[in-house]
């Protein structure tokens, strides 16, 4: 059974150019980084590793390999 989730995040102006920036900065897209700010929170809160940090860590080797492809 597959069970899709949307999380709607509305953040303050500010804060989101500052995101964004940062996000530039590390060459990712806002969304990956809100949501490996909020892998980390839950780690942080629970001591225990979060599902989203997998999502993430299985992303991120998606993600070189398409630039590997790209380069080629």
């Amino acid at each position: 059974m597959v069970t899709k989730v949307t999380l709607s995040i509305k953040l303050d102006p500010e804060v989101k150019m500052q995101l964004e920036e940062i996000a530039k900065q590390q060459n990712t897209s806002l969304n990956r980084l809100v949501l490996r700010y909020i892998s980390q929170g839950i780690e942080a809160d629970t001591a225990l590793p979060d599902r989203l940090a997998t999502i993430e860590a299985r992303l991120d080797a998606i993600e070189r390999r398409l630039n590997e492809v790209s380069k080629k």
